[in-house]
C-alpha cells in the first residue's frame, strides 16, 4: 500500500520472508519424505562422519537462541553412507534439541565408535518427553505438546525424516526421556 509506513511495510515484508522460508521448509520435508517413500536410494560412498557432524554443527549455531551447544565425545569415524542426508540427519536432530531446550541450558552432541559403527548422541536438557508420547516421536506430524508444537513452529516431519535417513543408513534411532 502506498500510503503504509515505512516500518510496517518493512515488518510485513520480513513476515512475508518469514512465512516463504517456512513454506520452502515444509515443501522440503515434504520432498524428502516422498523421496524415502518412492525408495530413491542414497549416494552411498565413504563418508568421515566426524566432518560432517563438524558442518552440522557449524549450520545449527544460527539456531542457537541462548542455549550452550557443546562437543563432548568426539572420535573420528567413518561410514559408507549419504553425506548430504547424514547432515541433514544432524541438523533436524540438533534443531529438535534447541527447540525444547530453554535459554542458559546446553545441547550435548556426541560422537562414539563402537566396533564397525558410529554412534551420535543429541542429548538435551529439555521439558522432557511424557512416556505414552515416546513411541509416537518419530511418527509423521507427531508433534507431542500441542502447545508447545505450536510455540516452536515443527511441522512433526523432522524426526520422521530423520528416522527414514538412519533406517537408509542401515541404523536405528531411538529416544531416552523422562519429564523434568
Amino acid at each position: 500500500q502506498p500510503d503504509m509506513p515505512i516500518i510496517e511495510r518493512q515488518e510485513a515484508l520480513g513476515e512475508a520472508r518469514r512465512e516463504a522460508a517456512r513454506l520452502a521448509r515444509l515443501v522440503a520435508d515434504l520432498l524428502a519424505l516422498a523421496r524415502a517413500d518412492a525408495g530413491v536410494g542414497l549416494r552411498r560412498r565413504p563418508v568421515d562422519l566426524d566432518g560432517v557432524v563438524l558442518e552440522a554443527i557449524n549450520g545449527a549455531r544460527q539456531l542457537v537462541r541462548g542455549q550452550h551447544l557443546v562437543v563432548d565425545t568426539f572420535e573420528p569415524a567413518q561410514v559408507i553412507g549419504d553425506e548430504d542426508r547424514l547432515k541433514q540427519l544432524i541438523l533436524i536432530l540438533l534443531d529438535n534439541a534447541l527447540k525444547y531446550t530453554p535459554a542458559g541450558r546446553r545441547v550435548v552432541l556426541e560422537l562414539k565408535r563402537t566396533g564397525h559403527s558410529a554412534v551420535v548422541i543429541v542429548r538435551d536438557a529439555g521439558v522432557g518427553i511424557p512416556a505414552e508420547a515416546l513411541p509416537h516421536v518419530f511418527e509423521r506430524f507427531y508433534r507431542g505438546e500441542k502447545s508447545r508444537s505450536r510455540a516452536t513452529g515443527g511441522s512433526g516431519l523432522g524426526l520422521a525424516i530423520a528416522k527414514g535417513i538412519v533406517e537408509a543408513h542401515g541404523g536405528r534411532v531411538w529416544v531416552e526421556s523422562k519429564p523434568g
